[in-house]
């Protein structure tokens, strides 16, 4: 069988796109024509079989793929006017899932950061809007970081900023802040820092894609919903290889679900007010893998007595004491399960569980399933976390 040649026309995005096309492309025995990942130019008279593509907003590589006699798939629904089918991940899921992850910090005030002003944006937007006004609460609409019109660039970088800032220095305190990308998350971190806004106990800031070398590189490192931009790629490349076969394109235009969070230190803290709750909420975080801690150590890091310390709490948080250390424990062991190969035992030890028999008790009284079958479940790949 001749070996179908596929030109990537991918120059500006995420990694993971690369990763899920060439895996597909190693299992059905692809050549990939990569060329426009190096030199970012358009490889005119080119041929072959197929084109995976993410357009984006560059006009000229549009024109070039509307013009090109193949099967095409396009790895986002941002150029519909392509006229090609296309892959997309599950934006409003994207955005439900950063909601929840506010809401179960505690957060009252909630601000959503476009990158601009395109359909992708305004998908995640609605599915954070939505569960925010779900749960009685409003949102503030920031200032988007670029503007388009028409697929081109409009303004200017530093008029931007600026009234990024105002945006940002209106917000009440503390707020979360919902951004489109991690790139949009890092000038968000970035402003807040020049504004002298804590971050995250003044302002949680969370991005989507999970860039690691984005969200590590950042002298606060950024929490970020992980966008499954691998399977993104496979899908696309699959749905292109049944377009190769003679097959029609299916009406229904897949949608990837996110895969999760990744929690870094832009969200790692509850919103509260009471100084003496904030207190006994970071005696938790930093001491919630001893596995005898005590109510009564967490009350003595707070300057008032036990009885006044619980109902604050109560009244912060909607939990009691004890249920926010199971909470940050639970939590602790999923990331581990998921992003870790550590046996399951240790896993319980390192979380603060005082034994496996508790652990697995209270992880499927929580999610329904046994820390193993969550790992399978996350499918659990410590070199991709």
């Amino acid at each position: 069988m001749k070996k179908r040649n596929i030109l990537l026309a991918i120059t500006t995005t995420h990694h993971g796109l690369y990763r899920g096309v060439a895996r597909f492309a190693r299992e059905h025995n692809w050549h990939l024509t990569t060329d426009m990942l190096y030199a970012a130019s358009i490889p005119r008279g080119w041929k072959g079989d197929g084109i995976i593509s993410h357009v984006g907003y560059w006009n000229e590589l549009a024109d070039f793929i509307r013009g090109v006699d193949c099967p095409r798939v396009e790895l986002t629904n941002v150029r519909k006017d392509l006229g090609i089918p296309y892959v997309e991940g599950d934006n409003r899921a994207i955005g439900a899932l950063a909601a929840a992850h506010f809401l179960e910090r505690n957060h009252r005030h909630f601000a959503w950061f476009p990158f601009t002003n395109d359909v992708l944006n305004q998908e995640r937007l609605n599915g954070f809007s939505e569960a925010i006004e779900a749960a009685g609460f409003q949102l503030t609409i920031l200032p988007p970081l670029h503007e388009l019109k028409g697929f081109k660039w409009q303004g200017n970088w530093e008029k931007n900023l600026t009234r990024i800032a105002t945006a940002l220095a209106a917000l009440p305190k503390p707020s979360a802040v919902f951004c489109y990308n991690d790139c949009a998350a890092a000038n968000v971190l970035s402003v807040c820092q020049e504004l002298g806004i804590a971050v995250p106990e003044e302002m949680a800031i969370c991005g989507v894609d999970n860039d690691e070398l984005l969200c590590e590189a950042v002298t606060v490192p950024l929490t970020s919903v992980v966008h499954d931009l691998e399977s993104v790629g496979y899908q696309g490349a699959a749905l292109l290889e049944r377009l190769m076969n003679g097959e029609v394109a299916p009406s229904d235009i897949p949608r990837i679900p996110p895969k999760g969070i990744i929690f870094r230190k832009s969200t790692d803290m509850l919103a509260v007010d009471n100084i003496e709750v904030a207190r006994a909420l970071r005696c938790i975080k930093e001491r919630h893998s001893e596995a005898n801690l005590q109510v009564s150590e967490i009350v003595a890091a707070t300057s008032i007595s036990r009885r006044p310390l619980e109902i604050a709490f109560k009244k912060e948080v909607s939990r009691t004491i004890n249920n926010e250390v199971t909470r940050v424990r639970l939590e602790k062991a999923m990331h581990l399960l998921q992003h870790t190969d550590h046996p399951v035992g240790d896993v319980a030890v390192a979380s603060g569980f005082a034994g496996a028999n508790q652990f697995h008790r209270v992880f499927r009284a929580k999610t329904g399933v046994s820390p193993k079958q969550y790992r399978i479940r996350q499918g659990a790949e410590s070199s991709r976390s």
